[in-house]
């Protein structure tokens, strides 16, 4: 039987939900530094470690093994070589992926090599037998390479692969510019950023909890959710 991209992203979505009503599973994140989240987090919890607070430990799936795979500096180019290594040797049942930070400093004219790489990681996770779920990298100031205008072109290369396979996408990217408008602020809220294109542990709060809230897992009554982050570092945005 063959499905529209809304169709496969809705059962997706429902897959999600039904894998965390059954048995332990095996998560793998891939990613670069904001998902490996050392440094700008100031010693506070990167949005991976949240997520697994809030799986494992506040949701009692204390048998869900969550494997972080991501590596600072990575492109999704440097991915697709080792994917076995970072992601099929853990036969994952559900993949997370953002990538896009780095990869756009091969400029607009890396989109559609971004495109096709994504797609490659989507169909190897697939391959190994997990559900999939996309992430789009949050904003970024404007230096060097990096501008707001090129991380909004990968942002929407990612949503556009989601729509294209079908697969459940979570918008860091537009939840992020909601955030900034509502604050009145170019690119997002004071704190959010640790520097021009990192997450500080603000950021990576919201972040979890725009993944969370994703993946129908989110509540009120969370410690992790309704956690506030006091840290002072960060940079206007």
């Amino acid at each position: 039987m063959d499905f529209t991209a809304d169709e496969y992203a809705r059962r997706d979505a429902d897959r999600v939900r039904e894998i965390l009503s059954g048995p332990p599973v095996t998560w793998v994140f891939l990613g670069d530094s904001i998902t490996q989240g050392v440094t700008h987090t100031h010693g506070y919890r990167g949005y991976v470690e949240h997520v697994t607070e809030r799986v494992r430990g506040e949701l009692g799936r204390r048998g869900d093994a969550v494997v972080n795979s991501g590596v600072s500096g990575a492109t999704t180019e440097d991915l697709l070589p080792e994917f076995h290594w970072r992601a099929g040797r853990f036969a994952p049942d559900i993949v997370v992926v953002m990538f896009g930070t780095n990869d756009i400093v091969a400029g607009a004219d890396g989109v559609r090599a971004f495109r096709y790489r994504l797609d490659q990681i989507v169909q190897r996770s697939r391959d190994v037998g997990a559900t999939v779920v996309l992430q789009t990298p949050p904003p970024v100031l404007a230096e060097g390479a990096r501008t707001p205008e090129l991380i909004a072109l990968y942002a929407e290369a990612v949503r556009e692969v989601a729509r294209d396979l079908g697969v459940l996408v979570v918008d860091h990217a537009a939840a992020w510019a909601a955030a900034a408008a509502e604050h009145d602020v170019e690119v997002a809220p004071d704190g959010w950023l640790s520097d021009t294109f990192h997450p500080g542990a603000r950021g990576h709060h919201e972040m979890a909890l725009t993944l969370l809230d994703a993946l129908g897992l989110a509540a009120d009554d969370s410690a992790v959710c309704s956690l506030s982050i006091d840290d002072p570092v960060g940079v206007s945005a």
